[in-house]
């Protein structure tokens, strides 16, 4: 009843992600860091604040006010006990490896049922990975207010695409998965939400 809900809708080519963690998983599990595609949403969505950090601020009646840091809540499935969102801090800090060992940490702890009440506060924005349960996209995803957005994965799948290659328009066979940005419109409007997605996507890819 208080925050005008928008969203957008992308498409993101998951092809170089799977590529990336194909190459370096398994040397990074030897050194105990489980490298997960959320890892690399937590990642890509710091680098799409530098685009639009509205993205990441909180609506006051006289004022809005930018966050410093981005900390990032991941929705965590906990089978029949619901959901839960532990939050991953000061994210734009953080390398990849850094923001998938802060991840394991979280998760593991999450569904131990061993998190404190620190770790599920502060969250400056939300990731909704509702693919994992098979669906292809979702919207509006609620936002977990107080923040102004939140961005929804869907489900990864095979689809046929058209990129151009050398000039030539070409059919291929890409992984593909929908990602959407709901926002506050109080907060921002849609050429800020495009601006950060087309950045998400862009980081993904």
């Amino acid at each position: 009843t208080q925050a005008p809900h928008v969203t957008a809708m992308f498409e993101a080519d998951f092809s170089a992600i799977m590529a990336h963690r194909a190459r370096v998983k398994d040397k990074w599990a030897r050194k105990g860091v489980k490298l997960t595609y959320t890892a690399y949403f937590v990642a890509a969505s710091a680098e799409a604040m530098k685009v639009a950090p509205a993205i990441n601020s909180r609506w006051h009646a006289d004022k809005l006010e930018l966050y410093d840091d981005i900390n990032i809540g991941v929705g965590t499935a906990l089978g029949t006990k619901g959901l839960i969102v532990p939050v991953l801090r000061q994210v734009q800090k953080l390398s990849l490896k850094g923001v998938a060992a802060g991840l394991e940490d979280l998760i593991e702890r999450a569904r131990a049922e061993k998190l404190t009440a620190a770790d599920v506060k502060g969250g400056t924005f939300t990731i909704s990975n509702h693919g994992v349960s098979g669906s292809l996209f979702a919207a509006p995803i609620i936002i977990n207010q107080p923040q102004s957005a939140i961005l929804g994965v869907g489900k990864l799948e095979k689809r046929a695409v058209d990129p151009e290659a050398g000039g030539v328009d070409t059919i291929q066979i890409r992984p593909m998965a929908y990602v959407s940005l709901t926002i506050d419109h109080r907060v921002v409007d849609g050429h800020q939400t495009n601006a950060w997605l087309s950045r998400f996507v862009e980081t993904l890819e």
